[in-house]
């Protein structure tokens, strides 16, 4: 399985303040906090490890088919380098690994179950649009973005007639879709 998670940083900046009074206790460890309180530039590692428990998430939503909101319980190991980021994400005894991609707009994060590598899935990017999946769709010829019987998103590959899950991020004026490179 895998999941992702985009935040769109100018929109995140605009809509959300985690400097209030116990935002971070509501959603972050302790040693998250601690991350974000060491780091040159909180608001970015706020936003990094959110997409990161997000991406986790999306796994986690897949496998149960249960919708929840409790991010502390999505415990956040990470290591920035430069422009992107590699990490962890442990729930419940599961243990997912997370790629990020940082730039000035945004932060997007690709997470896997331990029994994937990161470099089996291939990210698309688009602009994020209110009927993003028709223009998808009419964009990538043989590739239909659809959902199944459980309403989760998937790939369809026409030509050979294959269903492939898939993962759907948007926030402002991105879009990621992220799903196995066997499907492409």
């Amino acid at each position: 399985m895998l999941g992702n998670d985009v935040v769109d940083l100018n929109l995140a900046a605009k809509q959300n303040n985690f400097r209030r009074a116990n935002y971070l206790n509501k959603i972050f460890s302790p040693e998250e906090q601690q991350l974000v309180y060491d780091s040159d530039c909180a608001d970015l590692m706020v936003w990094l490890i959110w997409s990161m428990k997000e991406a986790a998430y999306k796994i986690v939503n897949r496998n149960t088919r249960h919708r929840f909101y409790n991010p502390t319980s999505f415990r956040c190991a990470v290591q920035l380098d430069d422009l992107q980021a590699t990490g962890s994400v442990d729930y419940g005894g599961d243990k997912f690994m997370t790629h990020s991609v940082i730039t000035s707009d945004y932060v997007h994060t690709l997470s896997v179950e331990a029994d994937l590598s990161i470099d089996q899935c291939c990210v698309l990017q688009r602009h994020n649009s209110d009927d993003y999946a028709l223009c998808f769709n009419r964009g990538n010829e043989g590739m239909q973005l659809q959902k199944d019987n459980s309403g989760l998103p998937e790939i369809f590959i026409g030509d050979i007639k294959t269903r492939h899950l898939a993962s759907i991020s948007h926030h402002g004026q991105f879009l990621f879709i992220a799903f196995l490179k066997a499907a492409y």
